[in-house]
């Protein structure tokens, strides 16, 4: 059999940027297939960790609290490596939330920074990413959670409020 090319920095990029507009769209795990892994695909953010396709829907079900979500990378940096491709990226993700009996939402901004993993399956040649982890999360000052009943979901990392401000 011979050795599988590693991950392209083309298909890396192809995959982030399909990763944030389906995010954007908020769909579900179905239309995520084509783009990560069908076994081990693991996400970590702060002290959560999804793994499997059961814990990602979980995940984007959770999610489902936010809206208007924009994510926009600022800067996207591939690394083609053998056994894997490695990525670092910064994003900017802008979204609303309203908290629970709120008559507003709010605008929430917040710089997240990941670290990537790419692979490519054996038998079909597909590109894939296999996981990702924040590797940190900074509110933009004047942007973070304001609210008692955010604070009081700090079981949530995208409202955690031990992440600081920029």
């Amino acid at each position: 059999m011979p050795a599988l090319e590693p991950v392209s920095e083309d298909e890396a990029r192809s995959i982030i940027l399909e990763w944030g507009r389906l995010h954007d769209l908020q769909v579900g795990l179905s239309a995520f297939l084509p783009v990560i892994a069908t076994d081990g695909f693991y996400m970590r953010f702060g002290d959560k960790q999804w793994v499997g396709y059961a814990d990602f829907e979980a995940h984007q079900i959770a999610k489902r609290r936010f809206f208007d979500e924009i994510h926009d990378y600022t800067s996207i940096h591939v690394a083609v490596q053998e056994p894997f491709t490695m990525a670092r990226t910064v994003m900017l993700w802008t979204y609303r939330h309203r908290p629970e009996n709120s008559p507003a939402s709010q605008l929430l901004k917040a710089r997240i920074e990941h670290t990537w993993e790419f692979r490519r399956c054996p038998t079909s040649g597909r590109a894939f990413m296999q996981g990702h982890v924040v590797d940190r999360f900074e509110y933009i000052d004047g942007f973070r959670p304001v609210s008692a009943e955010q604070a009081a979901q700090g079981e949530d990392p995208h409202l955690d409020p031990r992440w600081t401000t920029r």
